[in-house]
């Protein structure tokens, strides 16, 4: 990504990332052992960002769940079941 790009809008990025999720999803079903090495690339992709970034702000959280995903890893409890 240049530096200067603007960044996607949003409609233009849903379509973009739909069709990437398509063809992962078509060729994990096609080659069930397939390793798919590169996926850091998608991670950074402003499409792909743009869209990650819309769900999560859409996202509604309960306290409670919001007290949960502060948490780190270190101090959720594994023992417990439920």
């Amino acid at each position: 990504m240049n530096i200067g790009d603007p960044w996607p809008d949003l409609d233009e990025a849903e379509v973009r990332v739909l069709a990437m999720q398509r063809k992962l999803h078509h060729w994990a079903k096609t080659d069930p052992g397939r390793c798919f090495d590169d996926l850091h690339n998608l991670v950074y992709d402003p499409f792909f960002l743009v869209v990650a970034w819309d769900r999560v702000r859409g996202t509604v959280v309960s306290r409670s769940t919001w007290r949960v995903r502060r948490r780190s890893p270190r101090r959720v409890d594994h023992s417990r079941t439920d």
